[in-house]
């Protein structure tokens, strides 16, 4: 087992069902942590997790292991070949309320040496905290929509010279379209890139969806 470099922890406004949820949409990453992923490209998944290829902004691809242990409470994000190969990301999730957990995230790394650890350490910190800082966001949106105390006003917008209007919520997980922008006629999703035409409301990538 690599040794720890550093271990992260907050209280997250989130239910454990929300949180496993979110980890298992890897469709999010490149989207709603675009400033941190390049890509994402799915191998497989299943109810306890999911193995792909991801890059980091302008890094070269790694393929990504992720496994739930949902008894235990706990998940890991193994590298499993490529940068950073043998790293794993353990997480622990303590429920601390009906939608309140606490998380603890520990960042276990071979291969550096000990006068680096703190720094590099202290940059994966700062990496997860923007990471759920976004991801609290998208969960306590989402939840909110479930509940249905989330607003889901119309916008309206030119297209040609021609007004359209729409619902500012994604079909797929509720993401926000409030202020995406529009291009060609077509909205995309800030969570996880689904298109849509404006005026008609079809979805334009395949996925079947359909805005109100």
């Amino acid at each position: 087992m690599p040794p720890s470099i550093a271990v992260y922890e907050r209280t997250i406004h989130a239910s454990l069902e929300r949180i496993w949820e979110n980890v298992l949409d890897w469709e999010h990453l490149p989207w709603l942590h675009k400033e941190s992923f390049g890509h994402v490209r799915l191998f497989e998944r299943s109810r306890d997790g999911w193995r792909g290829e991801a890059s980091v902004v302008g890094g070269a691809p790694f393929e990504l292991d992720v496994a739930l242990d949902r008894e235990a409470r706990r998940y890991h994000s193994r590298t499993v070949a490529g940068p950073g190969a043998g790293t794993d990301i353990v997480t622990e999730l303590f429920p601390v309320g009906e939608r309140e957990t606490r998380i603890r995230v520990d960042f276990l790394v071979p291969g550096i040496a000990p006068e680096h650890a703190e720094r590099v350490g202290a940059v994966y910190v700062g990496l997860y905290t923007l990471l759920w800082d976004q991801d609290e966001a998208m969960m306590r949106r989402r939840q909110a929509l479930l509940d249905g105390t989330l607003a889901c006003p119309t916008r309206e917008v030119l297209v040609d010279g021609a007004p359209a209007q729409f619902a500012t919520v994604c079909p797929h997980l509720g993401g926000p379209l409030d202020d995406a922008p529009v291009d060609g006629g077509c909205v995309t999703c800030p969570w996880h890139g689904y298109r849509f035409d404006v005026r008609t409301g079809r979805s334009t990538d395949g996925h079947g969806l359909r805005l109100d």
